[in-house]
């Protein structure tokens, strides 16, 4: 069974080693950018918002991002995995972010082989217009065999930068994550 909470820390790992230094303080205004870990209003906001990261960008727009970071398996994906049922465990069921998300981006990154990242920053609310007409023309995936038995559909890559506003967008590994 996978380990959630091994999982979430390797996840920060990266995000904190690529995806701060590169993405979040290359865009944010003046630095002002909130990594949404700790404390009882961070979680409030991932668990019924599904947003991870706020940042402020030119003109002082403010920015919500829920972040996916997808391990590398040993060959391309061609695939998102859009979660729409966080848990399916009778008595426990609960939707899944790609109902409740209010974010404005979902950031979609795929460690590449050489521990880089892949980025998809896809306009979320266009996506889930877009994909929940066609939901069920989507491969099923799950339940997975994590404590919550997540389930959702396998979206393919090209059909969401073919009809959903998306930029992608490469990034290096760190020096510090090369040497490990």
């Amino acid at each position: 069974m996978s380990d959630f909470f091994a999982d979430d820390d390797w996840q920060k790992r990266i995000r904190d080693e690529i995806l701060v230094p590169q993405f979040y303080q290359r865009y944010a205004l003046d630095g002002r950018y909130v990594l949404l870990d700790r404390g009882g209003l961070a979680t409030r906001l991932q668990k019924e918002m599904g947003v991870d990261t706020v940042f402020q960008v030119a003109g002082g727009e403010m920015i919500s991002v829920e972040e996916k970071i997808v391990r590398w398996p040993g060959y391309a994906y061609s695939a998102f995995c859009l979660e729409t049922d966080s848990c399916t465990v009778p008595g426990r069921e609960s939707p899944g972010w790609m109902h409740y998300s209010a974010a404005d981006f979902l950031l979609y990154c795929f460690v590449t082989v050489d521990h880089g990242l892949d980025c998809h920053l896809i306009d979320l609310p266009k996506l889930k217009a877009w994909f929940w007409p066609l939901a069920g023309q989507f491969d099923a995936f799950g339940p997975l065999s994590t404590l919550n038995r997540t389930m959702g559909r396998k979206v393919p890559i090209v059909d969401v930068h073919v009809n959903v506003p998306t930029w992608m967008f490469s990034l290096l590994p760190t020096l510090r994550e090369v040497a490990a």
